[in-house]
C-alpha cells in the first residue's frame, strides 16, 4: 500500500493531466489535423477534447473499484496473474512508445532550429539524467515538475497575440463547411494530442481522495483543449490552407515573426521554454512505465528507470530521418485511438462482469 505522505492532494491532476498533454505536438498539430477539415479542423480539436473527457470518466470508473487503483490490480484482476503481466507489458510499450515520440520530435526541432550539427546523442545525454533524476526520487518531485511545466510555458500563450495583427478572418470562412466524417477524421488526429493522460491509469492510487480528482481531471483536460482551441485558431487566421500544407511546425513560423528589440530570434526562446513542457511528458511516462514494470516484476523503480532510459537512448539514435518519425507519429496515433477508444471501454466492460460473477458466485 502506499503511504499517505507519499501522495500528493487532488488538486495537482489538473497539472499531471494538462502536463502530459500538451508538450512538443503543440509546434504542428495544426497542420496534420487540417488534412481532412481544412480551416475547420479547430472544431475537431473540440471534439477530441469532449471525446477525452469521456474516456477520463471511464477510467475513473474503472479506476474506483479496485483498493491499489491502478492498471497492473485491474490487469490482474480482470485476466489473471500470467495474462494479465502481458497486457501490463503491452500497455508498458505504448507507454514507452509514445515518450520515444515526444523525445525524438523534439530533439530533431532543436536540431533543424537552433544546433543543425549537433548529434543527437549529446542531446541525449543531457536530457535523459535529467528525466532519471526526477523520477528516481519520490513521485512529489514528477508533480512538481509537472506544476512547473504548466506554469512556465502557460506564458507563451501571451505570443498568439502578436500574429492576430496579420490574422485574416476569411481564411477560416465559410464555418462548417466540410462535412461530419471530415470532421471526425481531423478530429481522430487531433486525439493524438492528448493521449498522454494514459499516465493516468498508473497514478492514480497517489493521489489523496482519488475519486473526488475526476473534477481537476476533467479541468486540466480542458485547459489542454483551451491551448490547443487557441494555437489552432490563431494558425488557421494566419496561415491559409495552401500555405499551411508547406509548413512542418506552423508554431514556429508563429514566433519567428515575433520582433523584439532586445531579442532577435524569439522561436529560439520559445523553443528553449518549451522544454519546461516536454520534460514533465518525458518524467511521467517514463516514471509510469517504471512503476507498472516494478509492479509486475518486483525488480525495482530504478533498475527498470534505468532500463527504459537506456531503451529510449538506443532507440532515439536509431530514429534518425524525419520519414521514420513521421511513421512513428501515424503508428501511435492508431494504437492511442485503439487504446483509447477501444481497449478501455472494453476493460470497463469485462471488468464490470468480472465483478459482478464474483459478486453473484457461490
Amino acid at each position: 500500500m502506499i503511504k499517505l505522505k507519499d501522495k500528493v492532494s487532488a488538486f495537482f491532476v489538473f497539472f499531471l493531466i494538462t502536463s502530459s498533454q500538451v508538450g512538443v505536438g503543440v509546434l504542428g498539430f495544426q497542420r496534420v489535423i487540417g488534412q481532412y477539415a481544412g480551416h475547420d479542423a479547430w472544431i475537431a480539436v473540440i471534439i477530441a477534447g469532449i471525446a477525452i473527457s469521456v474516456i477520463i470518466w471511464i477510467m475513473y470508473r474503472l479506476l474506483s473499484h479496485h483498493d491499489i487503483g491502478d492498471i497492473v490490480a485491474i490487469h490482474r484482476f480482470t485476466y489473471g496473474k500470467w495474462l494479465g503481466a502481458i497486457f501490463t507489458l503491452l500497455f508498458t510499450a505504448y507507454l514507452m512508445l509514445m515518450t520515444a515520440v515526444v523525445l525524438r520530435t523534439y530533439v530533431e526541432v532543436i536540431q533543424v532550429w537552433m544546433f543543425p550539427h549537433i548529434k543527437i546523442w549529446a542531446l541525449l545525454l543531457l536530457i535523459l539524467p535529467l528525466v532519471y533524476y526526477t523520477i528516481s526520487s519520490e513521485f512529489r518531485t514528477v508533480v512538481g515538475v509537472c506544476f512547473l511545466g504548466v506554469v512556465y510555458p502557460s506564458l507563451l500563450l501571451l505570443t498568439l497575440f502578436y500574429p492576430l495583427k496579420y490574422a485574416t478572418l476569411t481564411n477560416i470562412m465559410p464555418v462548417m463547411d466540410h462535412s461530419v466524417t471530415e470532421l471526425m477524421q481531423s478530429s481522430s488526429l487531433a486525439v493524438l494530442e492528448f493521449i498522454g493522460f494514459s499516465a493516468l491509469l498508473v497514478f492514480y492510487p497517489y493521489i489523496r481522495d482519488a475519486v473526488k480528482s475526476q473534477t481537476y481531471a476533467h479541468l486540466g483536460n480542458g485547459y489542454s483543449l483551451l491551448i490547443y482551441l487557441m494555437v489552432s485558431l490563431v494558425t488557421y487566421l494566419y496561415y491559409n490552407q495552401t500555405e499551411l500544407r508547406e509548413v512542418i511546425w506552423p508554431t514556429l513560423g508563429l514566433w519567428k515573426i515575433i520582433e523584439l528589440p532586445f531579442f532577435a530570434r524569439f522561436e529560439y526562446l520559445g523553443i528553449a521554454t518549451l522544454f519546461f513542457a516536454i520534460l514533465p511528458n518525458l518524467v511521467l511516462l517514463v516514471w509510469a512505465s517504471a512503476r507498472t514494470l516494478d509492479r509486475t516484476f518486483n525488480a525495482g523503480h530504478k533498475r527498470m528507470a534505468i532500463l527504459l532510459l537506456v531503451i529510449l537512448f538506443v532507440a532515439n539514435i536509431v530514429l534518425t530521418d524525419r520519414m521514420t518519425i513521421g511513421v512513428l507519429n501515424n503508428v501511435l496515433g492508431n494504437i492511442g485511438l485503439g487504446f483509447l477508444f477501444g481497449y478501455v471501454p472494453f476493460l470497463f466492460v469485462l471488468n464490470w462482469i468480472r465483478r459482478k460473477g464474483q459478486k453473484n458466485g457461490p
